[in-house]
């Protein structure tokens, strides 16, 4: 049985498997505890990339994260795509 969370993205997602969604949601539960224990974003970033977390997944668990900003899929995608976590190179 899907968790609410993995509810609240199947009914608002079209196309989205239930697996992912459930997938999805463990870790959009899971960054929620991290940013309630004062964890700070870029930190659920680095997680989600140490994790193994695809791009856009991330994006996806971010709006979840960041609620009702009034852009929320753009303010998403920035937070993402310019965490340390995703912007670090590595010298060669």
């Amino acid at each position: 049985m899907p968790s609410p969370t993995a509810e609240e993205l199947l009914s608002s997602i079209g196309g989205l498997s239930p697996e992912l969604a459930q997938q999805a949601a463990d870790r959009i539960d899971e960054c929620r505890a991290l940013l309630a224990a004062d964890t700070d974003m870029d930190a659920v970033q680095q997680h989600l990339k140490d994790q193994g977390v695809p791009l856009m997944i991330a994006v996806l668990i971010t709006t979840r994260l960041i609620g009702d900003h009034p852009s929320r899929l753009k303010a998403a995608r920035v937070i993402v795509e310019c965490s340390p976590a995703r912007t670090r190179t590595t010298a060669h």
